[in-house]
């Protein structure tokens, strides 16, 4: 008798998953819906004309040969923007094997202004920070618009984003972000994770609940104000979430924090799962200590994880398990739905990928509850609220280390 009470129990407990895994389900349709609403809208013009568009300073902080870099780079020397613009590519080492094919896709375009930063990384402890701090330091122009290496844009994305910024009388613009280019098993999983996951939460938060999620790949702001109101980048030099940190920061301070319907396209190709475990791993650790119930909702908007979870809780019961494939086989045709909305279709052979991620983000949220460390870009760290960052490793004193510019 005690033993069937326990196993009603059992029972019980794994439809009320079942039942949490039908809710993410219907939360993913309405993010789906906040994702056709949004992207389709039309950026804000407001009247600005062309020949009233500012000058813009382009950051590329560069680490290694991403995938498809120097299509990814061509793609910023392409802008048809009717004002100047120039370029600035910030490295941390001097013989980082990006730097040849910057000059290579540089002289091509002889057209644009290009200039070339050794960056100190000693800055500060998030090493894309201080990156970013070279390039930032060596600017001709105000406005400034930073985007990692692994971004491609259209060649009027800058026009319209500046655009938008004057249209809106905004203090940041931020674009939607999505993964393309897909070639691997690990490519494919970052890609689908960014199309059918990290886009819809960014256009659900701003429909649903008007937040703007500000996203590094992609910034566009005024060093000025940055630096005057803000603490400039030495504010977050030592944040492991910095994008985030100041879109929030700026938001409190009350200025205009815009998420532009033009999209980003994060190009993924080549690259092995291990990256994919590695970057959503330190993304969720960042989640826990940011923003507490984002992080619960990481969990709880899992429909095939909550389903798998409900068929071990229930010990496998043909009922439950039933509901759970439904439950999986709903989620995987939708994701493929969800990345149609804003990139070409996902190839079908990746369809079962959709399972494998959901799956493989559980335990990884799990892991997220304990661990507070990262290894990223070569240095191993520890952070606590806000994503402030420890180091854990001994590092030499700052003041060895003179920076040197080495501009084309």
């Amino acid at each position: 008798m005690i033993v069937g009470l326990g196993t009603s129990s059992f029972i019980l407990t794994a439809w009320i998953f079942v039942g949490l895994a039908i809710l993410a389900l219907l939360l993913f349709f309405v993010g789906l819906a906040a994702t056709w609403r949004h992207t389709r809208r039309r950026p804000p013009r407001g009247g600005v004309a062309d020949e009233t568009l500012p000058p813009v300073s382009l950051l590329k902080p560069l680490k290694g040969l991403e995938d498809e870099l120097e299509t990814n780079l061509e793609s910023f020397f392409q802008q048809d923007y009717p004002a100047p613009f120039e370029i600035v590519f910030a490295t941390t080492e001097a013989d980082d094997p990006a730097l040849p094919v910057a000059r290579r896709v540089a002289a091509r375009h002889p057209e644009v202004p290009v200039r070339f930063v050794l960056s100190d990384d000693r800055f500060g402890l998030n090493p894309k920070v201080s990156n970013l701090a070279g390039a930032l330091a060596a600017v001709r122009y105000d406005l400034v618009h930073q985007s990692d290496a692994n971004v491609r844009v259209e060649p009027g994305y800058l026009r319209s984003i500046v655009r938008e910024m004057l249209a809106t009388n905004a203090s940041i613009v931020t674009s939607v972000v999505i993964g393309v280019g897909e070639r691997s098993v690990g490519a494919a999983l970052e890609n689908l994770q960014l199309s059918a996951y990290i886009a819809p939460g960014m256009c659900l938060a701003l429909e649903a609940a008007r937040i703007t999620c500000v996203c590094g790949k992609s910034m566009l702001l005024r060093k000025s104000e940055l630096e005057a109101e803000f603490g400039g980048l030495q504010s977050v030099r030592d944040v492991l979430c910095e994008d985030f940190v100041l879109g929030e920061r700026y938001k409190r301070a009350g200025k205009t924090v815009v998420l532009s319907p033009t999209t980003v396209r994060n190009i993924n190709a080549d690259c092995g799962a291990e990256r994919f475990f590695a970057r959503h791993s330190r993304w969720l650790k960042m989640r826990a200590t940011l923003h507490l119930p984002g992080f619960l909702a990481d969990l709880l908007s899992n429909p095939i994880g909550l389903s798998a979870i409900a068929v071990v809780v229930g010990g496998f019961d043909s009922g439950v398990a039933a509901a759970a494939v439904a439950v999986t086989l709903t989620k995987t045709l939708a994701d493929q739905f969800a990345v149609s909305l804003t990139r070409e279709r996902f190839p079908l052979r990746y369809l079962w990928l959709s399972v494998l991620k959901d799956l493989s983000l559980v335990p990884l949220w799990v892991f997220a509850v304990f661990s507070r460390t990262v290894v990223w870009r070569g240095r191993k760290l520890r952070f606590g609220k806000d994503t402030r960052l420890v180091p854990i490793e001994v590092r030499d004193d700052p003041a060895t280390l003179e920076p040197s510019p080495d501009r084309a």
